[in-house]
This record gives structure tokens, sequence and C-alpha cells, in this order.
């Protein structure tokens, strides 16, 4: 420190500043060291701080010898205020405890009795009883506040948010607890809360559901509610599926409710969420809408014991309902938007009717605008727009149904997955086209052209496109190509003498302009083979299957025909669908009775699942092809 020295202990006294002999002043103490030395201030009276008058009374003081006297026992009384002890019995009680001897005086010794006086009165007026306890008060509220400040929760959400001392570190992630009832504890990483525990998640209250868009139907915005999957539908005897989902709906309306967690069964069409549906009666709730079977609960950890509860866990193997996860250990809270993608991953005619015509409007419109979710969820095949090779999902894909909309993946079955914004796109709302200008000829020439494009398919769309192809290449559009399946390689219904009647065909004068091309399974193709081949068809003969919704890869004026002992008519040959792809469709069916050979196209029906066909049907069948 500047303009200081150091005091080297002597036996004596200490060095005065007011020596003449100023240089003579030792700097360091050889002795000691480092940790004995004491600074004091230079000898600049101006600078030290000290009156003149005690800074010559402590060189006094110091050439002093202490005292070794023991204080006697008498001496040991109550302290005098007035007379305190001389200081010569100050440094005797000092020296009695084996320290050594100190020259620099004591406080006592620097100020005469007033100052004494004036220094006691200020400490006994300081430290009065009304003045402790005051202080006392006011460190116990500080403490108190400390301990009992609460967490905020989210008006709109009763889950605990981070605080700016929460955001994320470098690596993403931030840990947060929440205290007050039921301790909540998360980690979040990019807009998603990890709970380890459903009790570690506080309640929350949903709403919805809302329309997306107030003049297109079809699609609802839930909020704050979790989704559960249907693990018997797979295993339904007839037509089993993927699409059915489970929605946990939280609110106390339903809290004296025992069956509050248990869905309705699938046995309805419930195309309204406030629809009134048979099975109410037995679960005393809402039932939901199609695809989306309504369960309710106060939390998280109250839907997870209520399953768990034998009558409701035997009622929901009844209803073919049993839902995963079905002991929830784990909660992941999706704060930022979803959509919910869900289909029949087992019939790709039923994913494109189900789902694809009920989203149609809503791409159109948020392909111009954007995207109100960031990212999506689905059941029915993991990772379908990401890396998924189903025929359904790399469809979607190829359109750019959704962009760079982020698809999230589905872990263990111990996990409940939960959604602060949920958009449905609801299941089968538009499957039967049933809904005038949802999906509009310009909406769905737009899908066909973008797939054309994505696909690199030969043909052009419309007949007008193909003719000016045909006139640049010098060609003709004569001659006409047909494809065939007869699904025999499957175990349902097929067509058990195509190849041999096509055989016979081939050989006549008539169809030498005609070629026939036979699939042999559909499977063993790539969807751009399945889409090719289907591009390329002037008509399509099949066995009615999931393959006849390849039918959208196909160019305007393409003929279909449905073969097969039912006399039901799939989707695909809705008018309404055929009016969109500007192309027609024949359903062939059982045979009359009384028919007369080659008088009309029909199967001869051997049972339920296999049927042949004369050369004269087929024949008919043909020319009816070709004629159009």
């Amino acid at each position: 420190m500047e303009n200081s020295v150091a005091i080297r202990r002597t036996t004596s006294s200490i060095i005065s500043p007011t020596n003449s002999a100023a240089s003579n002043i030792p700097v360091e103490d050889e002795e000691y060291g480092e940790d004995f030395d004491l600074s004091v201030s230079s000898h600049k009276r101006k600078q030290s701080g000290i009156p003149l008058e005690i800074a010559e009374g402590m060189s006094g003081l110091a050439s002093k010898e202490p005292s070794l006297e023991v204080i006697a026992d008498e001496e040991e009384g109550d302290i005098n205020m007035h007379n305190p002890l001389p200081m010569s019995r100050s440094l005797s009680r000092l020296s009695s405890f084996g320290r050594p001897t100190s020259p620099i005086p004591e406080f006592e010794e620097l100020f005469d009795g007033a100052n004494r006086r004036f220094r006691y009165a200020s400490s006994i007026k300081f430290l009065s009883t009304r003045n402790i306890l005051i202080l006392a008060f006011i460190t116990i509220v500080a403490i108190l506040m400390t301990i009992n400040t609460p967490s905020q929760p989210d008006p709109g959400l009763d889950v605990s948010r981070p605080t700016e001392a929460d955001a994320p570190t470098e690596d993403g992630e931030s840990h947060f607890e929440g205290v007050g009832e039921g301790l909540e504890f998360f980690t979040e990483v990019d807009h998603v809360r990890y709970y380890k525990s459903p009790d570690k998640m506080k309640e929350m209250k949903s709403e919805g559901p809302t329309p997306a868009d107030r003049k297109l139907g079809g699609m609802h915005i839930f909020k704050n509610v979790c989704l559960t999957n249907n693990i018997d539908a797979i295993h339904y005897e007839n037509n089993p599926t993927t699409s059915l989902r489970g929605l946990i709906y939280f609110t106390r309306d339903q809290e004296h409710n025992p069956k509050r967690c248990v869905p309705c069964s699938n046995s309805e069409n419930m195309d309204s969420w406030d629809g009134t549906y048979e099975d109410e009666k037995v679960v005393k709730h809402k039932c939901g809408m199609n695809g989306l079977h309504a369960m309710y609960a106060t939390s998280a950890g109250d839907w997870s014991d209520c399953i768990m509860e034998e009558e409701n866990t035997q009622i929901m193997k009844k209803f073919g309902q049993t839902q995963s996860p079905t002991n929830v250990s784990k909660v992941h809270f999706f704060q930022a938007p979803t959509f919910l993608l869900q289909f029949n991953a087992f019939d790709m005619e039923s994913a494109l009717f189900d789902m694809l015509m009920t989203y149609l409007p809503f791409w159109r419109m948020f392909e111009r605008n954007e995207f109100p979710f960031t990212s999506l969820i689905s059941h029915s095949v993991k990772g379908c727009v990401s890396h998924s090779r189903h025929p359904f999902c790399e469809l979607l894909h190829q359109m750019a149904a959704f962009w760079e909309v982020q698809d999230l993946t589905w872990e263990s079955d111990d996990t409940l997955y939960c959604y602060e914004t949920l958009y449905y796109n609801q299941l089968g709302y538009n499957r039967n086209l049933e809904h005038d200008g949802h999906v509009t000829k310009e909406v769905f020439g737009g899908l066909r052209e973008n797939l054309f494009n994505r696909f690199g398919l030969p043909r052009r769309r419309t007949v007008e496109a193909r003719q000016m192809d045909a006139k640049i290449q010098g060609q003709d559009l004569l001659g006409t190509k047909i494809i065939l399946y007869d699904k025999k390689s499957k175990d349902a219904t097929h067509w058990t003498d195509m190849e041999s009647v096509v055989t016979q065909a081939k050989t006549l004068e008539k169809y030498q302009n005609v070629t026939f091309v036979v699939v042999k399974d559909f499977d063993d193709l790539s969807v751009a083979q399945q889409a090719r081949t289907f591009n390329e068809a002037d008509a399509v003969v099949m066995v009615h299957g999931q393959h006849m919704a390849n039918a959208i890869y196909a160019v305007d004026e393409t003929s279909f025909v449905g073969v097969g002992c039912s006399g039901t008519v799939p989707l695909v040959g809705n008018p309404k669908f055929m009016e969109l792809m500007d192309s027609s469709y024949r359903h062939v069916s059982k045979c009359e009775e009384d028919h007369e050979e080659g008088s009309e196209a029909c199967v001869v029906c051997q049972d339920d699942d296999h049927f042949t066909i004369t050369l004269p049907a087929f024949e008919k069948l043909i020319d009816d092809v070709i004629a159009k």
C-alpha cells in the first residue's frame, strides 16, 4: 500500500511516526515475516488521520514496560464504566493468558473519561430493548419472505413456467422446480417439458374443440390435452385399424364419475363432439368424435389411477378400447402447436379418403400462407413424413403436405404425450365427399400436378397436354394399355383364373392394339413404381383393395373397373371422386342366374372370397373399356 510503512515489534516500544529519523524506519520485519506486518499511515500527519496529541501519547505509552502482576480476585468484579481498569492491569490480564504484550495502546488509553462516557452512552441508547426488538422483527420478516416466495403459474395453464433464471443452458436444457401444492419438476428441451412422473405435473384445464377455420369444417383445435393409443384396434376381426386415439380432457366436471376415464366403444359413427351416442349410458360422459374418443380426468395422475381400476379395465376390454400407455410413469408435454396425423395404415384407400379428403383445403390454405403448427405426431406410422416408406406417408411427403413441420417420435408404452395446442384433422369427415365445395376440382387438380412433378411421371395429366406431347414427338395416341391385378397373392378375395383368361384374350385379333399388363403383387413395387404403373394405364381392372388408391396417379379419362362378388362400390368408385379425376368407374359383380353367356360382364362366385370370369364375359368387359 502506498504511503504506508511496516511496523516492527520491539522489546520496548514502537517506532514513533514523529521521529525525525524517518529514513531509519524499517520496511520489513525480518523476524516474523509478512503475517505480522501491520500497515499504518506515513509520518505525514495530514495523511495519518490521528491527532498529534494522541500520536505523541502513543509514543509515550509505548515506552512503558508491561506489568506481569497477577490481578487479584477481588479486582475481577464488575467494571465501573466511570473508573475503568488501569492500563497496567489490562496488560497484566492479557499477559496472564499467554498472549504476547502489544505495543499498540487500547482504545480506552487514547481517550479521556468524557469521550468514554459519550461512547458508552451512545452504545446504551442504540442497544435499547425497543431497538433490538425492531431489528429482530425486520430480520425475521426478511427471512420468511425469502423462504416463502411462491412460483407464478401461467394464468391459462396451471403448469409452472420457468423464469429467466431457468433459461436453457448452452446445450438447450433447463431445470425448473415449482414450490407449492405438489412439487413440480421437469426438464425442458426445445419447448418440450419432460416429467419423470405424472405426480410432478400440476393439474391442467382443457379447452375446445374450436374450429381451425370458420369457413372450412373438419379441423378442430384443443388446448391442454393428452393423447392415448387404442391397442385393441389393430386386432379387430373386421377392419383392423391404426387410426383410433383416445383424448384425455382435463376438467373437474367429471371428478365424481368413476367411469370418467373409460372411452366409448367404436360401434357408432360419431361425427360431432357434442353428439349423443348410445355408450354414454354406460360411461356417463360424452363420447367424443370419430377417431378421437373422449376420456376425462383432473390430472395425468388421476387418469392413470382411474384406468387401473378393475371395473374400468374390464369395460375397456369389452369395448375394444384398451389404451396405451396403461401404467403412466413419464409425461412429455409439447408446448409448440402440434398436428395429429392419423389414418388406417392397413388400408391406403381409407387413408386417402379419411384423412386427405378432409385435409386438402387446409393444406392449400396453409401452403399459401403459413402452417399454424410446427410439429406433428402420428401413432399410425412412426416417422410417417420424415423417413417412413409407407405408401400413404410417401404420398404426403411427395406432395409436401406439411413442408418443414417436425415429425415427432413416440417412445415406450409408459410415456403419456400431452399438448398445449393440438390440431385434430377429423377422421372420416369428408370420407364420402359429402361436404360439397370442401375439395374443389382446382384444389384436387393442384395436388395431382404436384404429385406428377415430384414422382416424375411420364404422362401428362390432361388429354390436351398428352395430345400436345404426342404431336411434338411425332406420335399418336392409338393403342390402349390395361393394367390387371387379381390379388391372388393375398388371402382375401381374389380372381382365381385371371392370367388364363388374359392369355386367351391376347390371341384375339381385335385386341392386337391392346397391351395387357398383369401385376403379380403391388406390394413388391415401390411407391414410385406403383405410381408409374397407374400413370401409364388407360384402364385399370382389378379386384377391389387398398391399392386402388393409386388411382390418384392416373391421368384424366382413365377407366377404372372393380371386380368381385360383392356389389359394394369402393371409395374410389364414388361418382364425386371420379368427377374430380375426370375419369369413370364401373363395378363388375356376381352374374345373375338367368344371364345369357357373353351378354354382360360379370363374375362366377365360387364362394364369398373366390371367383372366376368366362372368356365371353371378359371380352364384354374389355370391349366396354375400349369403347370409352
